[in-house]
């Protein structure tokens, strides 16, 4: 995949995770979990163009949904 086209499918990725927490919490109150999970995920995939650690982008959607579930679970903990 060229490396314009993998930025869209990562773009495509973090919409689709952020609009799927948005839903599942009702509103945007763990937007703190959100944006941190985003941030890491785009420092793998940078790393990942360099290294190629995972596969992309199955792989990577399988551990981008990871950190997304426990930045929101850490977070969800820290604020309970």
């Amino acid at each position: 995949m060229s490396g314009k086209s993998s930025w869209f499918v990562l773009l495509g990725i973090i919409l689709a995770m952020l609009g799927g927490c948005t839903a599942m919490a009702g509103d945007l109150q763990t937007w703190p979990a959100s944006l941190t999970a985003v941030a890491i995920m785009l420092v793998a995939k940078i790393v990942n163009d360099r290294v190629r650690i995972v596969k992309w982008p199955m792989e990577f959607l399988f551990w981008s949904a990871m950190t997304m579930i426990v930045c929101n679970l850490a977070y969800l903990y820290l604020t309970a």
